[in-house]
Parts: structure tokens; C-alpha cells; sequence
């Protein structure tokens, strides 16, 4: 294997140039509406055939002789696909992301490790998940499916509704963590975990906050605990997104993940600290990671209500895009529970001067919404 090549799945133009910029020798995997004018380096697949993509993946990794498949979207397939050829191509590096990504297997390892220790029961069947709903106190998580899904149980009738569309499993009954959630990225660099950012959820009028809204013990716990776990999984290299609950009894983590955050967290940690995220991953690859300096300034999320797509929706983009403190604004697609809507990202000096501007969009975006019935 040349370490110098890598094999890029659905890459844009940017991941592409980041790639050449790090010294790599690039080959890459898509769908054909996004075929690149290399076409002689880059294999046209249809990204639903998961069949049909780990073949391509595999086959153009062993014809090059490629050691380094790198997806950095948010799609769980196509992560799913990545894992699966690694197992076939070098199951000693894709072990480690299976451990992170199945539920039980990662409460395990962590319970009998005693670090952040969560009450969990395994059940392979609907039914023991509805007896071990009965033994534990409401709500309670379940986790299952092939892409695990987490429910909250808050509820008979809410136990009655998972039943009826069940996932298959094995299933995860789990205690409900409860408390304000923080997202942990890592970059890890031959068995070396750097703690690259942490991000609030829901702070302050904001759905996101960068850098995040910790206490330093809080903070020391938190990373304590993530690095105890992606050593217990046996991560030598690569990212890993970990989301973790403060609860009354300290920090727990919720779930793990070898890859980077979702894209909004991604586009927040650049605004505050002028990083791009891909571009760590790659310099990681290369042999040469970087120090995370502390974040320059704080940056917060927000997620403003949006009916439909109307026919000024451009220009109101464009007015909030053009406020001084925003860095950047666009429509977000629907998302589980979450529906269509708008994302902007304000930044400021401290987190009261980011809730000022905060307020500031929200008041704006109300007053041209409000100008524009065709958005309301």
C-alpha cells in the first residue's frame, strides 16, 4: 500500500483540492451527476446500490493499492459502505469503528471498564424490550436498527408506538441520560486522541455553541472519558464525534461515532476558530497533525422557522447573510423531527455579545419574514 494515495467517496471540488494540497494522490467514488473531468480516477456508481458501491470501493483500494478511504458527508449509508470495505480490506482498522458504532457493544465496554457507567440491558427480541421497558424507571432510551435509531420511552402508549414499527434488531434498553448534551470531536494520530472541540446544544437561545458552555471539572471529566473510551475501542487513527450528557451524577456518554461531526457543527467550529475540520483530517492522514489552539471568539447556531419556500426567500438570505456578525446562512432540509428551516451562524467576542446578535437576526429575520407573506 502507498500511504501517499487515498480514495475519496462523493468528494466535492474543495475535499479534492484539500487532498492534492496535503500531498495525496487522489481517486474517488460518486455518482455519476457528479462525475469529475478525471474520469480516467474516479469510478460513476449509483450511491443507493450499497452492493454495488463497496465493490468499487474495494476494487479501485486494491488496484491502486490505496490504504486511506475517506467519506467526510453526513450520510449513514455511505458510512456504512465505507466500514464494510474496510472490514474486507483491513479488519484490524475497521474494528475499532464498529465497536463506537454499535450501542451495546460500546455501553459494554465502557461499563466493564467502569468509565461512565450507564444502566443498559441487551434484547434480541420485541418482547424483552417491552419487559426490561417494564423493570426500569420512565423514560428509558431503546436503541436498535442496522443505522441505530435511539427512541424515548416516555410512555405506555409511547412503548406501544415503537412496537408496532420496531427496527430490527438486536435491540439496547437503556437508562434515560438526562441534562444538557455536548458534542466532543477527536482527531486521533497513531493511538493519540486530541480533544479538537467541544460544542453545546441549546445554550443561550442558540441550538448550537462553540466553543461550549462547560465548568473545568466538567470539562477535565468530559475528556477523561472520551479518550478512556476510544482507547478501550482501539482507535489508532481518524476522527470521532462523541456526544455526551451532563447528568446530575457527572458526564456520561451517550453514543460514538469514527467520523466528524455533522456539517452544521462543522461550519460552527469554523467560525469560531478559523479551522476547517476536513482539512485537520487530511493533515492527520498525512503525518502531520495540528495543535488546536483555544477558539478565537464564540459562535452560536440557530435554527429559524421556515413554512415553505417562497419566492423572496433569496433576498431575505441575502439581507441576514449581509449583518456584520453573521458568517454564514442557508436552508437545512428536514431531519428527523426536526422540519425544513433556515441555519444561521453568529459570531461575537464573549457568549453574551453572540445572544445579543442572536437576538438581533431573530428580530430581523421576524421583521422581513413579516414583509414577505410568501414565507410565512
Amino acid at each position: 500500500m502507498n500511504p501517499r494515495r487515498m480514495l475519496l467517496l462523493e468528494p466535492d471540488a474543495g475535499l479534492r483540492s484539500a487532498a492534492t494540497a496535503a500531498g495525496f494522490d487522489t481517486w474517488s467514488v460518486g455518482c455519476p451527476a457528479t462525475a469529475a473531468p478525471d474520469t480516467d480516477r474516479r469510478s460513476s456508481v449509483d450511491l443507493d446500490d450499497v452492493d454495488a458501491l463497496h465493490s468499487a470501493l474495494v476494487r479501485t483500494a486494491r488496484t491502486h493499492e490505496i490504504p486511506h478511504i475517506v467519506y467526510l458527508g453526513d450520510s449513514e449509508v455511505l458510512h456504512l459502505a465505507v466500514e464494510r470495505a474496510l472490514r474486507e480490506l483491513s479488519p484490524t482498522r475497521a474494528e475499532p469503528l464498529r465497536r463506537l458504532r454499535d450501542p451495546a457493544v460500546m455501553r459494554r465496554i465502557l461499563n466493564q471498564s467502569g468509565v461512565s457507567v450507564v444502566r443498559a440491558e441487551s434484547a434480541t427480541t420485541v418482547e424483552a424490550v417491552r419487559a426490561l421497558v417494564e423493570d426500569f424507571p420512565l423514560p428509558v432510551a431503546v436503541k436498535a436498527g442496522p443505522v441505530p435509531r435511539t427512541t424515548v420511552i416516555r410512555s405506555r402508549d409511547d412503548l406501544e408506538k415503537w412496537v408496532a414499527d420496531a427496527p430490527a434488531g438486536p435491540h439496547l434498553v437503556e437508562e434515560f441520560l438526562s441534562g444538557p448534551r455536548v458534542s466532543v470531536d477527536t482527531l486521533t494520530c497513531e493511538g493519540m486522541h486530541e480533544v479538537t472541540g467541544m460544542t453545546t446544544g441549546t445554550y443561550g437561545g442558540a441550538d448550537l455553541l462553540h466553543p461550549a458552555a462547560l465548568s473545568e471539572a466538567d470539562t477535565a471529566e468530559i475528556r477523561t472519558a472520551v479518550r478512556a473510551l476510544l482507547d478501550l475501542a482501539g482507535l489508532q487513527s481518524g476522527p470521532a464525534h462523541t456526544q455526551v450528557v451532563v447528568t446530575g451524577n457527572g458526564p456520561r456518554i451517550a453514543a460514538s461515532k469514527a467520523r466528524l461531526g455533522a456539517q452544521p457543527i462543522r461550519r460552527l467550529v469554523r467560525a469560531s476558530t478559523g479551522r476547517v475540520p476536513e482539512e485537520d483530517v487530511l493533515s492527520a492522514l498525512s503525518g502531520s497533525p495540528r495543535r488546536y489552539p483555544a477558539p478565537v471568539r464564540s459562535a452560536a447556531l440557530a435554527r429559524l422557522p421556515l413554512s415553505h419556500r417562497g419566492a423572496g426567500l433569496a433576498a431575505v438570505l441575502d439581507v441576514v447573510g449581509a449583518m456584520d456578525h453573521v458568517d454564514d446562512v442557508r436552508v437545512a432540509e428536514a431531519d428527523g423531527d426536526v422540519p425544513e428551516h433556515v441555519q444561521v451562524i453568529v459570531h461575537g467576542g464573549s457568549r453574551q455579545e453572540v445572544g445579543e446578535r442572536l437576538a438581533a437576526v431573530r428580530q430581523r429575520w421576524n421583521a422581513l419574514c413579516a414583509e414577505a407573506p410568501t414565507l410565512r
